[in-house]
């Protein structure tokens, strides 16, 4: 299975995963609100609107951006 990276809407909490995250534990909201952002890759994105920085194989997903309703992406 492919690692990829996943982000709560909520919390802002960005995980590496093989499959999607368990729901429970959120630290703003009773439960994780879970996007899948990309596979895990060696290229650096960072989302201008909410700072979060990951390693992905291709662009990452707009959707579920913690700031905004859709993540802006740059490839560093």
């Amino acid at each position: 299975m492919a690692l990829n990276w996943y982000q709560c809407k909520n919390c802002e909490t960005t995980v590496k995963k093989d499959s999607t995250p368990s729901s429970l534990g959120c630290s703003v909201k009773s439960t994780h609100s879970w996007t899948k952002l990309a596979e895990v890759g060696d290229t650096n994105y960072s989302c201008k609107k909410c700072g979060t920085t990951i390693q992905a194989k291709s662009s990452p997903s707009s959707l579920g951006c913690p700031s905004s309703s859709t993540h802006s992406w740059n490839k560093l």
